[in-house]
């Protein structure tokens, strides 16, 4: 019969092990920088994270809604926000970075088919908050 002083060592070993793992997780520690309001930390590995895998859509959101509350209009939070515009994707602010996306292609001074609707976009949900 195994006693209880070789199986609380084992219990502990396990018990860090699986911790260790599941801290050494970005999507884990993402979490919880979230969760703490850990945004500066948040923003540093969700940059990291959609540089090495730009395919993962669901990243773009948490970084936009950080980049947006941070006031941020730096070429980064601006393509963030143009991508998630491009994309469809469920941002809660989107009517509110529909003008600043705007302002940007009009300063570039771009002329394609995306910018002009986006532009015309954004000056149309302009005109509809100037209508009671």
């Amino acid at each position: 019969m195994m006693t209880l002083e070789l199986i609380l060592p084992a219990i502990f070993i396990f018990f860090f092990l699986v911790i260790g793992i599941i801290w050494f997780t970005p999507e884990f520690r993402l979490k919880f920088f979230l969760w703490r309001g850990s945004d500066r930390r948040a923003t540093r590995l969700l940059e990291h994270l959609v540089s090495k895998n730009p395919e993962r859509i669901a990243l773009y959101t948490p970084l936009a809604r950080i980049y947006y509350f941070e006031n941020r209009r730096d070429k980064k939070a601006l393509k963030i926000f143009e991508t998630v515009l491009q994309l469809r994707l469920p941002f809660q602010w989107v009517d509110e970075i529909l003008p600043i996306i705007a302002k940007y292609y009009i300063r570039e001074g771009r002329k394609d088919s995306d910018a002009i609707r986006l532009i015309e976009k954004a000056v149309q949900s302009e005109l509809d908050k100037l209508k009671w």
